[in-house]
């Protein structure tokens, strides 16, 4: 097999020849699940044992597949055991010359392998604060352990095409072309990492706002609109040279709008907004950002659902009605 390790179990004798070892079940627990960045039911190969398989559900991983014997590998595009895969770049691990002992896994600093000959081995991993030691061929604590690993390459362990989470921004997620990982970009909508698709801003659940190009120019020490929710802000403070490039964002408590009119949180009626004005609040109807103040959202778990229209009548938010009483609110006049 080329060096290709299958998996396997390895003799009880060789088990207790390494006490504090333990066999692998699960990678739930571990600080970095490689699931908390992908959509519910996505189906990726474990970067700890390549014989394994994983769906994430929530951005935990559960293990779904477990290959052994003549189909020793989890193949990430055909989500089903096979002889050998023809990516090879988490999986090369080498027994020669070492059969009967314990290898480390590149992959991970707390993992190891069992060799028990040549061309079979089973993967491992140590306790949690424990990290697998070549040199003494046992689990020793973490903060002895001069242990690096590269960064996890997530398109070896995922199929192209599936669309995953960038955290550094609400709008941005990455894919995978041909195993080479590409970054993209929503318009005007926000990633949901939980569904992998771009949704309205206010579907998801998000602090990594963009953002906007030159929001703080010609500003300094003033609050500004994150141009992205109502109660959002940025704060553009006094720089020496040019405009603050990376302004801090804050948000105003639930049921208080950010008005840049007044710099401050105010009522929500008071202050004019065009993002979803349904967000924080927990009233059925709020008003509408459409000048004229005849317009209305219907609200649903703190989400528009759609906008409607009093006709020839104006919208009167705190009555829940719409009437003839003519209306002037500042967030829509």
């Amino acid at each position: 097999m080329n060096g290709y390790l299958r998996v396997s179990g390895p003799s009880l004798l060789a088990i207790a020849s390494l006490l504090l070892l333990c066999w692998p079940t699960t990678i739930l627990g571990r600080e970095n699940d490689p699931c908390h960045i992908f959509p519910n039911n996505t189906q990726i190969r474990d970067p700890d044992d390549c014989s394994r398989g994983l769906t994430c559900i929530n951005f935990k991983s559960v293990v779904t597949t477990q290959c052994s014997g003549t189909k020793a590998f989890f193949d990430k595009d055909k989500k089903e055991c096979v002889k050998q895969l023809s990516d090879h770049s988490l999986c090369d691990i080498s027994c020669v010359n070492a059969t009967g002992t314990f290898v480390p896994d590149p992959k991970s600093c707390y993992g190891y392998y069992y060799c028990q000959d040549e061309n079979w081995a089973r993967h491992g991993t140590c306790p949690e604060s424990y990290h697998f030691d070549s040199a003494t061929k046992s689990c020793i604590y973490s903060h002895v352990s001069n242990c690096t690993v590269n960064t996890l390459d997530f398109c070896a362990i995922v199929a192209d095409s599936v669309n995953f989470n960038d955290p550094s921004s609400c709008e941005k997620y990455f894919t995978c072309k041909k195993g080479k990982l590409s970054s993209a970009s929503c318009s005007k909508q926000y990633f949901d990492p939980v569904t992998g698709e771009c949704v309205q801003k206010s579907k998801v659940a998000c602090s990594q706002h963009p953002i906007p190009s030159k929001v703080c120019d010609k500003k300094s020490n003033v609050y500004v609109s994150d141009q992205a929710t109502c109660r959002g802000y940025f704060y553009c403070r006094a720089m020496d040279s040019g405009y603050d490039t990376n302004p801090t964002w804050s948000q105003c408590p639930e049921h208080l709008f950010f008005s840049e009119k007044d710099q401050a949180c105010v009522k929500p009626l008071d202050a004019y907004c065009s993002e979803d004005r349904c967000v924080g609040r927990n009233l059925t109807f709020v008003t509408s950002s459409t000048k004229g103040c005849r317009h209305y959202l219907f609200c649903a778990n703190g989400v528009s659902q759609g906008e409607f229209t009093c006709g020839n009548n104006f919208f009167d938010e705190e009555a829940q009605i719409c009437t003839n009483r003519i209306i002037q609110y500042p967030a829509c006049s």
